[in-house]
């Protein structure tokens, strides 16, 4: 691995991107692996703990993670549509022109 990497920067550009997109990719994943353990953690009561194996568990932890994410969601867009856009951008424009005190 280290002669791979210490020769990476002769390779050509289309390696190097592939290869920056695999590392990226993957530390992103595992750093969301985490997140979403450690924000969620285990959800014990669903499942016994002598029938549940490791994927049982994997699944129902991604499945109550992209129920918190899909919830989130839908609660960015409820507030979006409760926003009054023409008074902050009047209130912005306004702002905008009195930065002199006139």
């Amino acid at each position: 691995m280290r002669k791979y990497l210490a020769e990476l920067h002769k390779k050509p550009d289309h390696h190097k991107k592939q290869f920056a997109l695999l590392a990226s990719g993957t530390i992103t994943l595992f750093i969301f692996g985490v997140w979403s353990l450690a924000t969620f953690g285990i959800n014990e009561g669903i499942v016994a703990k002598d029938e549940a194996g490791p994927f049982q568990s994997f699944r129902s932890n991604v499945a109550s993670s992209l129920e918190a994410i899909k919830s989130n969601f839908e609660q960015l867009k409820d507030g979006f549509k409760t926003m009054d856009f023409k008074t902050e951008y009047q209130e912005m424009k306004n702002g905008a022109l009195n930065i002199y005190g006139q």
